[in-house]
């Protein structure tokens, strides 16, 4: 008598292909989408489900080469690892905000802020200025000052740069941040921190230990300790949550 033969049917997991991520990068390590290959959106059997592990802290990630997009803001964020400096803990016996030390780590994506229509980053150049635009001198060097950014003349227009330190202004725009910090009063604002002088405004280095809710585009992330902190003209910033909010707080580094 003829038997019949039992085939076991193949995995679906053998010959419907995963979709590979939109940047043709394996999270993992494992292989990656090549656009010779046949695209198998044609297949009408279902896909089997799979949990793949978050790629925000993956160990096996060269993290010297890795590329962040935020999508939100089309703007790509490099993450380098530091070796050359650590946190100042000098300073931990001092209280920040009501605390002791800094506040606890806590990783949140960088997510670069824009202050309204009339702020621009650094880099950015413009044509002409708006006629509300004031001129400001500080060691030699003449600055346009307008809506909390300043631009340097150049060849046919204007370019943002850094808010210079000691610069004084006479106005802030809407927006600000007020921060008090050691009894101290500071005023936030486009990546650069005031402190009040009679009725004017003089810009100052970034105080130790001070929270921010925002931070300018054109930063970086850099890793150190184990720890990201997100880098804006030269300050260190560390990634925290306060009241279940995003927040930012500048931490001082030594070198090495």
């Amino acid at each position: 008598m003829a038997q019949r033969i039992k085939h076991n049917t193949p995995r679906s997991g053998n010959t419907v292909k995963r979709k590979a991520p939109a940047n043709n990068r394996s999270v993992n390590g494992g292989a990656v989408k090549r656009n010779d290959r046949a695209r198998t959106q044609q297949v009408r059997e279902p896909r089997r489900t799979t949990t793949r592990p978050s790629p925000k802290r993956n160990n096996n990630v060269n993290r010297r080469t890795t590329t962040r997009r935020n999508t939100n803001v089309n703007v790509n964020v490099n993450v380098r690892v530091n070796k050359n400096v650590r946190v100042n803990h000098h300073g931990g016996r001092r209280y920040y905000n009501g605390h002791r030390g800094y506040y606890p780590y806590r990783y949140h994506r960088y997510q670069p802020y824009r202050w309204g229509p009339s702020w621009h980053p650094v880099g950015f150049f413009v044509r002409t200025l708006a006629a509300t635009a004031i001129i400001i001198s500080i060691n030699n060097q003449r600055y346009h000052y307008h809506q909390g950014v300043y631009y340097v003349q150049g060849s046919g227009g204007y370019t943002v740069v850094d808010p210079p330190t000691n610069i004084v202004v006479n106005t802030l725009p809407e927006g600000f941040e007020k921060i008090t910090l050691n009894g101290d009063e500071y005023y936030y604002f486009g990546g650069a921190f005031y402190v009040k002088e009679g009725s004017d405004y003089r810009v100052v280095d970034a105080p130790d230990g001070a929270v921010v809710t925002y931070i300018p585009e054109g930063a970086e992330e850099e890793m150190v300790d184990d720890e990201y902190f997100v880098i804006y003209n030269y300050t260190y910033y560390r990634p925290i949550s306060q009241g279940g909010k995003n927040m930012y707080q500048v931490v001082v580094m030594e070198t090495i």
